[in-house]
């Protein structure tokens, strides 16, 4: 019972950050778009980093810019959805909305990841390596953005 009720009370918690954070087309099968990352992982990994109150500032503000370019791209997916979830959708809905749906998470991404070389570039070599480290890869990812 205990259990439950907590589980209760945090449900909206739960539900607010998967939504913010719900990519456009998760992957429902082999032939779904992976989904994109979020623009500079999760807080945690950046807390183990050593940041400079300089560079904490800066990668709140790339955040939030980050977070408003895509706001009206998953407003745009949310309508073409009719405000369901994609994993909500049958099977037959999702793959007519594919093809509409894949041009907005592309753009997406290209936002995340225009936002992660803005906050690689702050970081200091050490914690550009760390950064990797934490975010599960070990190497730089492939070259700057194409915006």
């Amino acid at each position: 019972m205990r259990t439950t009720l907590l589980a209760l009370a945090a449900a909206p918690w739960i539900a607010a950050a998967a939504l913010a954070q719900q990519p456009v087309t998760p992957p429902t099968s082999p032939a779904a778009p992976a989904a994109p990352m979020a623009p500079a992982g999760d807080s945690s990994a950046l807390e183990g980093l050593g940041l400079t109150p300089k560079q904490r500032e800066k990668i709140r503000a790339i955040r939030e810019e980050t977070r408003q370019a895509n706001a009206p791209l998953r407003d745009q997916a949310r309508q073409l959805m009719g405000g369901r979830m994609y994993r909500d959708l049958t099977p037959t809905e999702q793959d007519s909305l594919r093809p509409k749906l894949e041009p907005i998470r592309q753009a997406m991404m290209a936002n995340v990841r225009k936002g992660r070389y803005q906050i690689e570039a702050i970081l200091t070599a050490e914690q550009r390596e760390k950064f990797h480290q934490l975010m599960g890869r070990g190497e730089a990812p492939g070259g700057p953005p194409e915006n």
